[in-house]
């Protein structure tokens, strides 16, 4: 073997969508790196919610549809696959499915069309009519919120071709909808409707010269405070959605074009958005320093202080998770970020307080504005879920549940809150409470069906956690049957996890399984997605080698496991395997990258059982001391590094075995090792055997880990 492994495109190229039996697809025809998107013959009895339709006619009749066709039991076929594998060739999608997509198309085509005809009278509205929209723009959030998602679809649809605030709502959950897909036409359907709700906004807008407009587009700035100032509320909403628009339809474009150019344009646009928005948290900031206005302290209303402070919010939170020398570079182009002033930003809309014994928010249901809660629900995120990807600054878990708290008593019933309970239940090393969490947000609604397959992942990956490997396989099962995301990654889990049981029958099914996951990868823009790749390559290796060393584990360690698995599945299930693998290792003739593998995750354990994360509930005792554990975890991370040239195949644990020894030695105090070790990760080095071209598996994930790592140890938190 030996190969660079990013030098197998080719093979991927001659075999992704064709031994497989699916459609062709184009770069641009597939896009799912996050999230899920339904597809094939069973996908088309329980698709979920369709694109919206303009009229609300259509749109109910879509509800009704998918309502009627999400009755099949997600358990009862967990409970069949359980019983046997599926192997062979998905079926291909249906031509119904296709005609909806097409349908889906001309209806966003021919909206767009009588929006792009509209004038400035068509669309103007009274300040009293205004704040009647924003009533009913909450009124469709908190039903969305409370997985009522079709009635919130239809009460804006009916005017969201020519108010303000029904085209916003409208694009926001198009948008939301699209996110969760990832699927091609979902996209361009969100793209389409962000720039309807952009030119209402724009008609509305107070006009300003051309010169004028130039100038701060060259500048990259947004209007001046005075500017803000003499608008009326209807214009300063209007400038409001002009921000929202431009930045979603920015994003959403990136993600859907593979195309260089158009990637260019759209970073413009964020440049056009993130100074617009720089200059109405001027606004507001003004207006609180000077008190004027007859609202309150304030002029401008809460429901436009949430979304300025949403947007800002948000931003200064993605900037100030960039590298600092990244971020210093950006900086020299007039952009800043903060994570910790973002965090702030977000909370001031609620009126949160930092102090752990005030529970409850400063701002009442009743003076709350309409963005409140995705404002809470962006921290939620930030703290709950981001913080178990990669090391990040500002992580409160204790605030998080007090967020959390206050909105699961507010929406019992939403399914967005009851999986940040389990998120939570997760994220302090509480799996078991996690998964009945998951289940029930899984259960609560029928509308979104992706939101189910979302929750089925992370069930499954609380699975991998504790070692139970049976409930693992029968989660990935239901997503490889039912979600199209990436039908490679399912199948090898669901193959891993059989292997990882042991018994010769499973291992056999196993087998088989392994064989078809090369023929399910899929590319994006042109590229293959890492884990993807990663999983082919494994499978791969199957065929070639005859076995595979505790792969479910492997995997497990990609998606951030043991960070978030309890003290007790670590020392009493976890290991005690991994320490059996490597004891019959030992006793064969066997290859250094499997020697290797069992001394890194043997590694990975100890190191999580000496030093825990600082949010992860530690119950009872083990026979681990922790410098007893940190010091092995030492020792067997040691192990990987010193072969680093001996590596044929797996070249990657050289690299995450320095990653995991700079954690080791951050936690222990060693605070230059640690950085050594992150520097060796992020200088590009090549590792090991030269002859290749220094890429690794999962390349850009170490990078992000140590680089998130490094800047933890820089700022000293």
């Amino acid at each position: 073997m030996g190969v660079d492994e990013d030098d197998d495109d080719v093979f991927y190229d001659a075999s992704a969508n064709v031994k497989s039996g699916l459609p062709d697809m184009g770069a641009g025809d597939t896009v799912g790196t996050t999230a899920a998107v339904t597809s094939g013959a069973a996908a088309t009895s329980s698709r979920g919610l369709s694109a919206p339709s303009a009229e609300p006619a259509a749109s109910q009749a879509a509800g009704d549809a998918a309502k009627a066709g999400t009755k099949t039991s997600s358990q009862a076929r967990a409970a069949m696959a359980s019983s046997q594998a599926v192997v062979g060739p998905p079926p291909p999608k249906s031509h119904t499915d296709a005609s909806e997509l097409h349908l889906h198309h001309e209806q966003a085509q021919a909206r767009a069309e009588r929006i792009a005809k509209l004038k400035a009278s068509d669309v103007m509205i009274s300040e009293a009519e205004l704040y009647e929209d924003l009533k009913t723009t909450r009124q469709a959030m908190h039903l969305f919120m409370k997985s009522r998602m079709h009635e919130a679809y239809s009460l804006v649809s009916k005017g969201s071709e020519r108010r303000l605030y029904y085209a916003l709502a409208f694009a926001l959950l198009s948008t939301i909808k699209a996110m969760m897909t990832f699927e091609h036409q979902d996209i361009a359907t969100a793209i389409s409707h962000c720039k309807d709700a952009l030119h209402i906004a724009s008609l509305l807008r107070r006009k300003s010269s051309m010169i004028s407009s130039l100038g701060r587009f060259v500048r990259g700035a947004g209007p001046s405070v005075t500017w803000v100032a003499t608008m009326t509320p209807l214009q300063q909403h209007a400038e409001l959605v002009t921000s929202e628009c431009t930045l979603l339809k920015a994003l959403l474009s990136i993600v859907h074009s593979g195309d260089l150019l158009a990637v260019l344009s759209e970073v413009l646009h964020l440049r056009t958005a993130y100074g617009n928005y720089h200059s109405l948290l001027k606004f507001v900031e003004w207006e609180e320093a000077h008190g004027q206005g007859t609202s309150g302290a304030t002029h401008s209303d809460n429901d436009f202080r949430s979304g300025v402070f949403l947007g800002t919010g948000c931003i200064s939170l993605i900037l100030g998770l960039l590298p600092s020398k990244v971020l210093k570079i950006m900086e020299l182009f007039g952009y800043g970020g903060d994570v910790h002033v973002g965090l702030k930003l977000l909370a001031r809309t609620g009126q949160w307080s930092e102090d752990p014994k005030q529970l409850d928010p400063g701002e009442t249901v009743e003076t709350e504005g309409v963005r409140r809660v995705m404002n809470d629900m962006t921290m939620l995120m930030y703290h709950l879920v981001v913080s178990t990807f990669i090391p990040v600054p500002g992580v409160d878990i204790p605030f998080a549940e007090k967020v959390l708290n206050y909105h699961l008593a507010r929406y019992p019933q939403g399914v967005f809150f009851l999986y940040f309970h389990g998120r939570l239940y997760s994220t302090q090393g509480l799996s078991r409470e996690a998964i009945e969490c998951f289940e029930e947000a899984r259960d609560v609604q029928e509308e979104y069906v992706q939101l189910k397959h979302i929750c089925y992942w992370d069930m499954s990956l609380c699975s991998m956690s504790l070692g139970a490997w049976e409930d693992t396989y029968r989660d990935f099962t239901v997503l490889a049957e039912e979600n199209n995301w990436s039908r490679a990654v399912y199948n090898y889990v669901r193959a891993a996890a059989l292997y990882q049981l042991g018994d010769d029958a499973s291992r056999e099914r196993a087998r088989e399984l392994f064989a078809r996951v090369p023929s399910l990868t899929q590319k994006i823009a042109g590229k293959s997605i890492p884990l993807e790749k990663f999983v082919a390559r494994k499978a791969r290796k199957m065929s070639e080698q005859g076995y595979l060393t505790l792969p479910a584990m492997e995997f497990a360690y990609m998606c951030h496991c043991y960070t978030t698995a309890s003290n007790q599945a670590l020392a009493n299930t976890l290991l005690p395997t991994v320490d059996a693998a490597l004891a019959e290792l030992q006793t064969a003739s066997s290859q250094t990258d499997d020697v290797c593998l069992a001394h890194f995750l043997r590694g990975v354990i100890l190191r999580n059982l000496a030093y825990p994360e600082a949010h992860v509930h530690v119950t009872g005792t083990t026979r681990w001391s922790q410098s007893a554990a940190a010091r092995e975890a030492e020792q067997s991370l040691q192990f990987v590094t010193a072969r680093g040239a001996e590596l044929t195949y797996d070249h990657y644990l050289a690299y995450f075995a320095h990653y995991e020894l700079g954690r080791l030695y951050l936690s222990m105090g060693r605070l230059d090792d640690a950085r050594d070790m992150f520097d060796v990760v992020l200088s590009g080095k090549n590792l090991g055997d030269h002859g290749r071209k220094g890429k690794y598996s999962m390349q850009n994930m170490a990078v992000l880990r140590s680089n998130g790592a490094l800047e933890v140890l820089q700022r000293g938190l």
